[in-house]
């Protein structure tokens, strides 16, 4: 009886394995894909956490937060002109 759950326990064991194993591994296409369109992953650390985020963009995606970002930056410096001359 114990040789039985024996064999079930290493076979569950090795489906794991193998399981766990296929999902690590990417496909070559699944990689130019990512490059092709300029994914890319980044650890991020957010304000009052130590733990960092991970967060992922595509190319046109972190252009994108680059241009807003300046239209920002420009219309709060642009606030604080003209409020400073009023």
């Amino acid at each position: 009886m114990e040789e039985g759950n024996m064999k079930k326990t290493l076979s569950m064991l090795v489906a794991c394995v193998v399981l766990a194993g296929c999902n690590a591994t990417d496909n070559e296409a699944d990689k130019q894909a990512r490059n092709t369109i300029g994914f890319k992953c980044d650890q991020i650390r957010v304000l009052g956490s130590s733990i960092p985020k991970k967060v992922c963009s595509t190319r046109e995606q972190r252009k994108h937060a680059e241009v807003i970002s300046k239209e920002a930056t420009k219309d709060a410096q642009r606030t604080i002109t003209v409020n400073s001359i009023e």
